[in-house]
């Protein structure tokens, strides 16, 4: 019985039980636990014979009793008692005996059941001896269980191993990775088969990896396997046709007790196609589609990694912007300026072979492009010399189409010894174009006075958007006076900064600077709200309320809520004293938009005037529409009227048309009486200026003009 294993054991035991009980059935049956409520029947020997093994319910069996006791028997009549079971109703056996198979911490496999045809008399050592049959043989279906939980593991690491996409390996931690294991992917994956790679039968697989990259792969894989951490990393191998393919391997070194990595194991798959789509797509980031030059990020790229690797090595970058360019495109099409560009593109780098220290040329916006070069000692003076150099580039006029055109360059430059970055690099460059720009230079440096001066605006940048975040910008008015009585008619209210850093610092600035980050809309508000402010306190203390004009900028009327939110500022005060005024390059920006905002607010009784008339080139079809009570007349026209008789004439024109459509007319920039008198004779209106009264506090005013 020993000697016989697995199966044969279970099925001898039930033949020698039906031998030495003169038994007419014996059945050994398993239950698992995913499916309790079922027996399957390992081995039955009836009458003599094996019987097929099937698979029956226990509800309503004495095998049910059976896995629910310690052991159920029934000398006589159990087909009365089981009318439910059909096997037991098949077989027509009068008695039964079961005891259950456990294993060695008394979990039940499954049930070993002795039946007779007659009537028998069990006697407890009958019942003794199949409990001992039955722990054999749960000791033997344990042990079956275990070989095919094993067997089943196997197969599927197999099968897991062989459906993988690449190859599962086990190999030697030794100089050449010997493979112990290696899956069927090897083929696919190096062309050799698995049994070559084993045991390096026909190749070694640390002979596979290029030689280029041997050195790195082996490092990675040993720094990880020190941390027992998984090591993942990427390289090239040499295949049995000499292909060269990049793989991709993550793995993890295995110890001994005494903790010394002796084996890794791990998987390797083919990313080729993924390495050259990588390549690829680099290849388009980094690439200017439509000259082929170096794009902003490729060049930044670049700079970035001399920065970190050459830390010696300094830099030129000079920038150029191609002057009236906008003008190609406008005139001969987008296709022409896109020719042009490529032209450009295709005489850079012609000029360039010339040049051993140009390094780089990329075009980094649409019509910027950038030459970097190694830099000398000279600095400025280089600079000069590449300049002159790139334009003898473009000496001769290129040929778009059927057009010659020539081809300006405003140029600007930086040098890395004052950059910290790539970016900054770059950037101090933009810096220098942007100041050839604002003063129609052709060249500009990013030097040591130009840092200052930006370091000064950004520094000026930060007080002021501090200042506004924390309301502490002021308003002053100047007085409106009527050119007929002399009286005081109203005021203007105009913005003030004192910066307690700074000082008093022009509106003309810092007007600028909120235009630049784009807070002008706020800016607008804030001297809404501190205007009305001190309307409603006149309003408490003199009983009297003059007519006070405030600026609203283009930001302002392009707000969504923006006649909402002057009427809830505004409330409390009586809309006809609040002038809201616009300049006419503002109302021009989007007239139909203006056209809408200013007929909102005249219907809520604000009064409106056109700032800076006669300088934003608006129709008189517009004018006719603004919903507009006064025109204010550009200071520029005043103050040359006395002299030149084509500003009178304007002037004049701009005071009759106004009379026509039934507006106001405010004089601007008023400085002396003579100025006065004759806007009076021309029959304007109003006046403002400093000949009546510079901008002054409020309390100043009031006690000027109110008291």
């Amino acid at each position: 019985m020993r000697e016989a294993r697995e199966l044969a054991f279970i099925e001898n035991l039930a033949k020698l039980l039906s031998e030495l009980l003169q038994a007419d059935h014996v059945m050994i049956a398993e239950v698992f636990d995913d499916s309790p409520t079922t027996a399957n029947i390992i081995t039955f020997y009836s009458h003599g014979e094996f019987q097929p093994t099937v698979s029956y319910d226990l509800d309503g069996s004495p095998c049910e009793q059976v896995l629910s006791t310690e052991s159920c028997v029934f000398n006589k009549g159990v087909c009365e008692s089981f009318p439910r079971d059909a096997m037991l109703q098949q077989l027509g056996a009068a008695s039964y005996v079961g005891v259950p198979m456990l294993t060695a911490d008394q979990s039940k496999l499954g049930l070993l059941a002795v039946l007779n045809d007659q009537p028998t008399d069990y006697a407890k050592p009958v019942l003794q001896m199949l409990q001992i049959a039955a722990a054999q043989a749960a000791a033997e279906l344990a042990q079956l269980r275990i070989s095919r939980n094993l067997q089943e593991s196997q197969r599927r690491l197999q099968t897991l191993m062989n459906s993988l996409p690449g190859m599962a390996y086990r190999c030697l931690n030794d100089e050449h990775w010997t493979m112990e294991i290696v899956s069927r992917g090897a083929y696919d994956l190096t062309g050799y088969r698995s049994q070559d790679l084993i045991n390096n039968n026909r190749i070694a697989w640390g002979d596979l990896i290029h030689p280029e990259d041997t050195q790195n792969v082996f490092e990675a894989v040993l720094s990880a396997a020190k941390r027992q951490q998984y090591f993942r990393v990427t390289y090239r191998i040499v295949c049995a046709n000499n292909q060269i393919r990049w793989v991709w391997e993550q793995g993890k070194g295995v110890a001994n007790k005494a903790g010394e990595i002796t084996h890794f194991e791990g998987f390797i798959f083919d990313v080729t196609e993924q390495h050259e789509h990588q390549e690829h797509i680099a290849e388009i980031a980094f690439r200017d589609e439509l000259t082929g030059l170096a794009n902003r990020a490729a060049l930044l790229d670049y700079l970035h990694n001399e920065y970190e690797s050459n830390k010696t090595q300094d830099y030129l970058l000079v920038l150029l912007d191609l002057k009236y360019f906008r003008n190609v495109n406008e005139r001969f099409g987008l296709h022409a300026g896109d020719r042009l560009l490529r032209l450009v593109a295709q005489r850079l780098q012609d000029g360039a072979k010339d040049y051993e220290d140009m390094v780089k040329i990329a075009r980094v916006t649409g019509d910027e492009f950038v030459v970097l070069l190694r830099s000398s000692n000279e600095k400025v003076e280089q600079f000069l010399t590449v300049a002159g150099h790139l334009k003898k580039f473009f000496e001769t006029p290129l040929l778009v189409g059927e057009h010659q055109l020539d081809v300006p360059f405003r140029m600007s430059g930086s040098f890395s010894y004052r950059a910290e970055s790539a970016a900054e690099l770059l950037q101090q460059a933009s810096i220098a174009m942007y100041e050839a720009k604002q003063h129609e230079l052709d060249y500009c440096v990013f030097d040591e006075a130009l840092q200052r001066k930006v370091s000064a605006e950004r520094h000026q940048t930060e007080r002021f958007l501090q200042a506004l975040a924390q309301g502490e910008l002021s308003i002053a008015l100047q007085p409106q006076i009527d050119l007929a009585t002399g009286q005081c008619v109203g005021a203007e209210a105009l913005c003030r900064w004192y910066d307690q850093e700074l000082g008093h610092v022009s509106p003309a600035i810092f007007i600028d600077i909120a235009r630049k980050q784009g807070v002008l809309a706020e800016l607008g508000i804030q001297v809404l709200t501190k205007t009305c402010s001190l309307m409603k306190e006149w309003q408490q203390r003199y009983g009297q309320l003059p007519k006070v004009s405030v600026n609203v900028g283009a930001q302002q009327f392009a707000a969504p809520d923006v006649v909402e939110d002057f009427l809830s500022i505004c409330k409390g005060i009586e809309a006809q004293a609040v002038t809201l005024e616009i300049t006419e390059s503002d109302l021009m920006i989007d007239p139909q938009l203006a056209l809408t905002v200013t007929r909102r607010l005249r219907d809520h009784g604000f009064r409106l005037a056109i700032d800076d008339f006669g300088t934003g080139y608006s129709s008189l079809a517009y004018l006719q529409q603004f919903a507009v009570d006064i025109l204010k007349i550009d200071m520029s026209f005043v103050q040359a009227m006395i002299k030149d008789e084509s500003s009178k004439t304007l002037v004049n024109t701009i005071i009759a048309m106004a009379q026509t459509l039934g507006l106001e007319t405010i004089a601007e920039g008023i400085e002396t009486a003579e100025q006065a008198q004759l806007l009076k004779e021309l029959g304007c209106q109003g006046g403002q200026g400093y000949y009546f009264g510079r901008p002054v506090p409020p309390e100043e005013f009031a006690k000027t003009w109110l008291e």
